[in-house]
């Protein structure tokens, strides 16, 4: 069957793949329109998901996962605009139809293999859930139509519109599934119009949750404020908190001004999995957040993860001085825990990785014979890690310069500060403010290694340098013995801190050598989420010990065994390393048995952040707990551990990470 353009709506209107149908209505249109028409024709027929009985809908999944549940081969996604399973689509279109699509839509390629560490384009997000509910649509629609006319204007007028239709056939289901008036009043009024009370504030949040794709929910407690009447609203939160669970969803941010808001989100999120909770954490926190901290943790969800407000805004300031005292009152944290300003950024949250781990394993076999001194070595490590990031930086560029072109993204576009005034689309520089993160892994391995090569080849003089080698990858005993003699971050050793935070400062500086594409900076990240473990599978054996194939460490945390002189040691090290330079987020995964957070936690995590340190997340399962898992794990289903840059339930683990986590140091 020969098709043409013309005729492309209609074939995928017929094989119930909408998103395509919108796509090709008017091919001749700009893609911002082209997308947003695409959007709106999902919104219109896509299934919704039966109503739960409870106090907010949307529920459930999202559409995105429901339809593709239901065969849907072409649907939307927040960080690429759309996901396809292109083999599902042939089964269903003729093969020219997909083949036009196919022509159309794979136009912006991604970061290459293999320093893809935690990164490959992704674009996480907080849309302005505080102007939104403030302003409400209607007047969104106002300031869109008030544009000049042109292909811009109309593709936010489509995605108004659709949202507003997604709302109506929401709101009829409501109506035939018998729900409660109170919610069916709500979702009639917000988001059309500002919230009237707390309660319609949860439905316009839940509901714009869903309407951008179930990403991240933002700061609730410094937006939800102007709401509130002193009402407890822990049972609504918890069930906002499981819609983002089930979704598996990301990140919202607490603090810095603590509030009875605060309070009643610490208590929610006992026991959950997700959201992932960012608490600011400020040196006058007071005792009542502290007890909600040590509540939530010990009830073993990993939540919240603790930050450094003081040092996050001296870095940020003094990365970028440009950013006005306003808008640094939109610190967030999303998607796996990045840096971002919410409803006012685009962050490339994670653009790419940087797998040091393998640059570290070629600069060791490469350079390390021929150099005469550990300086020389060193040199010649930092050159080849330049010249591979700059590499990298340059396809994260051109990545970013075809997504601006081709892969518009027509809800952010819409909801983030300054798309609509500048009438820039959200990838071509619409968002008032841009950086990338690009997250660099191995770096701990760096650290260790490094003090290994100084000691048993440059001062001790106990190998030459191909002896070292070939006894190291032979994993021979002695040796190893000699390795985990030498000086080791972690355990608050001067000599191998020091080296490592001049690691940190090199490593990190070179990412200041290239601007982000259209405007922007460049920011490292240690995020190492699961895939520490499948980024070592390629690198050789290392000097701190670690076997051939093995997983790299765990972002900044210390390598297993190196540290054994206690939590304030281990804290020290991570301090005195310079991680606070990874500004886009340092993790340290961190084990405390649940009996000591409340006697310890906060004067541990006092002095780390005096003396520099940025970030903490803590597990407090036990090892016996997830040994016991192993074995049963149908009667450990909800067990939860901090794993990179986020909680995950220990049974959906691989084999490989589980032994990671069981390994780690409980203090």
């Amino acid at each position: 069957m020969q098709t043409t353009t013309s005729n492309n709506a209609e074939i995928f209107k017929a094989v119930n793949e909408p998103f395509a149908q919108g796509f090709f209505e008017e091919p001749k249109r700009s893609y911002l329109y082209r997308f947003s028409n695409a959007y709106r024709r999902f919104w219109e027929n896509a299934a919704l998901v039966p109503y739960d009985g409870k106090s907010l809908y949307p529920c459930g999944l999202n559409l995105k996962r429901t339809t593709r549940d239901d065969g849907m081969a072409l649907i939307p996604n927040y960080s690429f605009t759309f996901d396809c399973k292109w083999s599902l689509l042939r089964s269903k279109a003729p093969a020219e139809a997909v083949d036009a699509l196919y022509s159309d839509l794979d136009k912006i390629g991604s970061v290459p293999p293999p320093h893809y560490v935690g990164g490959g384009g992704f674009t996480h997000g907080f849309i302005n859930y505080k102007r939104i509910l403030t302003e409400g649509l209607s007047t969104y629609r106002k300031r869109v139509q008030a544009l000049p006319e042109g292909d811009f204007r109309d593709a936010l007028l489509v995605v108004l519109d659709g949202i507003d239709t997604y709302r109506k056939r929401s709101i009829a289901m409501l109506i035939e599934a018998s729900a409660p008036q109170r919610l069916i009043d709500a979702l009639s009024h917000v988001p059309e119009y500002q919230p009237r009370d707390i309660y319609e504030a949860m439905v316009a949040w839940n509901f714009l949750y869903y309407v951008d794709g179930c990403d991240n929910i933002g700061p609730l407690d410094r937006n939800l404020l102007p709401y509130y009447k002193g009402e407890n609203i822990v049972e609504l939160l918890k069930e906002f908190y499981d819609h983002v669970n089930i979704n598996d969803a990301w990140s919202g941010t607490l603090g810095p001004d603590y509030n009875d808001i605060t309070l009643q989100c610490l208590e929610a999120i006992c026991g959950s999995r997700r959201p992932n909770t960012q608490l600011l954490v400020k040196p006058d926190m007071p005792d009542a957040v502290w007890e909600g901290v040590y509540k939530a943790i010990a009830s073993g969800c990993g939540q919240p993860s603790l930050y450094n407000y003081e040092g996050y805004m001296a870095g940020l300031r003094e990365k970028f001085p440009e950013v006005p005292e306003e808008d640094w009152a939109r610190l967030s944290f999303g998607g796996c825990t990045e840096t971002m300003l919410e409803g006012i950024s685009n962050v490339g949250s994670d653009d790419a990785g940087i797998n040091f781990g393998l640059i570290l394993d070629e600069a060791i076999r490469e350079d390390l014979p021929s150099s005469p001194d550990f300086e020389a070595f060193y040199k010649r490590l930092l050159e080849r890690s330049r010249s591979i990031i700059l590499q990298w930086l340059t396809y994260v560029n051109e990545f970013r310069e075809r997504r601006a072109k081709y892969r518009p993204q027509p809800i952010r576009t819409l909801f983030i500060d300054d798309c609509i005034d500048t009438m820039r689309e959200f990838n071509d520089s619409g968002a008032r403010w841009t950086w990338s993160c690009i997250n660099i892994c191995g770096v701990v391995n760096g650290y260790d290694s490094l003090p290994v090569i100084r000691e048993l080849i440059f001062e001790r003089k106990l190998y030459t340098a191909d002896d070292f080698i070939k006894k190291m990858d032979e994993r021979d005993a002695e040796f190893l013995r000699n390795a985990e003699g030498c000086h080791h971050y972690g355990s608050d050793d001067p000599i191998a801190d020091e080296l490592a935070a001049r690691l940190t400062d090199d490593l990190t500086k070179i990412l200041d050598e290239l601007p982000c594409y259209p405007k922007g900076k460049f920011i490292p990240v240690s995020n190492q989420f699961i895939n520490y473990t499948w980024a070592g599978e390629d690198v050789r054996a290392t000097p701190d010990g670690r076997a051939a194939g093995e997983p790299l460490a765990d972002s900044l945390a210390p390598i297993h065994g190196h540290d054994s002189k206690g939590p304030t040691a281990l804290l020290n090290s991570v301090a005195a390393a310079h991680t606070n330079k990874f500004i886009g987020t340092p993790v340290v995964n961190f084990r405390m048995r649940k009996e000591h957070i409340k006697p310890y936690l906060k004067p541990l995590l006092q002095s780390f952040f005096e003396k520099g340190g940025m970030q903490l997340q803590i597990s407090c399962i036990s090892r016996e707990d997830m040994l016991d898992a192993l074995e049963h794990p149908e009667n450990h289903k909800n067990l939860i551990v901090r794993i990179g840059g986020y909680s995950e339930y220990f049974n959906r683990l691989s084999d490989e990470l589980k032994q990671t986590v069981i390994k780690r140091t409980e203090y």
